[in-house]
């Protein structure tokens, strides 16, 4: 028993060095407010499939799309939109770079680190470019991203902070929640998570009154996972139910069962193994990641103890 609580403790902490944040090239959220009735995928395809092949609105719908599939966890819905994209050189330059920023992503998450820093490498020079001739703080933020995931975090630390003694006036929600969001990343990351809790809180309080679904969801979990490291129980369990009450479509599954396992995991590490087995129930394991589906089966063999 001891040995298989150890483990699920260490996987805890191994699963969590990155917690998930929006991206900004173009924020699929924003785009699918025009057509609210509609349910966001399927207004993106029909933008897509109604535009000129090639033209302005056809990348911008595509880009859309991988943004979408990006913040849903659906790597492999991603692998299949943007892997054609990731060599051409015919491509307009704003969309080569979500093609490099996202074509990254999806390669890290497939464990290809290698190729991933070749396409973040591409990626963060092309955005750099792009700052330089615009001074748009959010290509800043993304410089950030990158350097946070495939560079140095220290270096990521100090570029957000730098943006928010320029920037930090802003009253822009978007603007605000991504920022946050990705200083409380940096603080994970450097071991400080009490200041990332309180970054995550900022992140929340800035996007909770705005109409982007996903990006609440997004960071009411990231404010549980943290407040579960913190082994804040009470308060990890509130925010990761608050943010299952937000997610109403299909496309919310593969979120929606990693934070029922989590809080399957958070009510037995609060003793608490009848609301543990009563969420671990509740799980579709079909749409877990490998390494969440590793502490699923720990998880149930240790609760089955019981």
């Amino acid at each position: 028993m001891r040995k298989i609580y150890f483990f699920l403790v260490t996987f805890m902490c191994i699963t969590s060095k990155v917690a998930h944040s929006s991206e900004h090239f173009s924020d699929h959220e924003q785009f699918c407010l025009q057509q609210p009735e509609k349910e966001c995928l399927t207004y993106i395809n029909e933008v897509i499939e109604q535009s000129a092949l090639h033209s302005t609105q056809w990348y911008k719908a595509k880009s859309y799309l991988f943004d979408y599939y990006y913040d849903k966890n659906d790597y492999a819905s991603l692998k299949l939109v943007v892997e054609p994209f990731a060599d051409r050189n015919d491509l307009p330059k704003v969309f080569k770079v979500q093609t490099y920023f996202y074509y990254a992503k999806m390669l890290r998450y497939y464990n290809d680190n290698e190729r991933a820093k070749v396409y973040a490498t591409k990626a963060f020079n092309d955005i750099q470019q792009m700052y330089e001739s615009f001074s748009d703080p959010m290509r800043i933020l993304e410089l950030a991203n990158l350097q946070y995931v495939f560079g140095n975090k220290e270096t990521a630390f100090q570029m957000l902070l730098k943006t928010e003694r320029k920037f930090g006036k802003s009253k822009d929600p978007i603007f605000n929640f991504e920022l946050h969001s990705n200083k409380a990343n940096a603080y994970h990351a450097l071991g400080d998570l009490e200041n990332a809790r309180k970054s995550r809180k900022q992140a929340l309080d800035w996007i909770y009154p705005t109409q982007h679904q996903n990006k609440i969801i997004v960071a009411q979990g990231n404010l549980a996972r943290t407040y579960q490291l913190l082994s804040e129980y009470k308060q990890a369990n509130k925010y990761y139910v608050a943010a299952l009450g937000n997610m109403v479509t299909p496309s919310d599954d593969i979120i929606k069962a990693t934070y029922k396992l989590r809080l399957a995991q958070v009510n037995w590490q609060a003793a608490d193994n009848e609301q543990a087995i009563k969420w671990l129930a509740a799980v579709d394991h079909a749409y877990l990641r490998p390494h969440h589906l590793t502490l699923y089966n720990q998880l149930k063999a240790t609760l089955q103890q019981h």
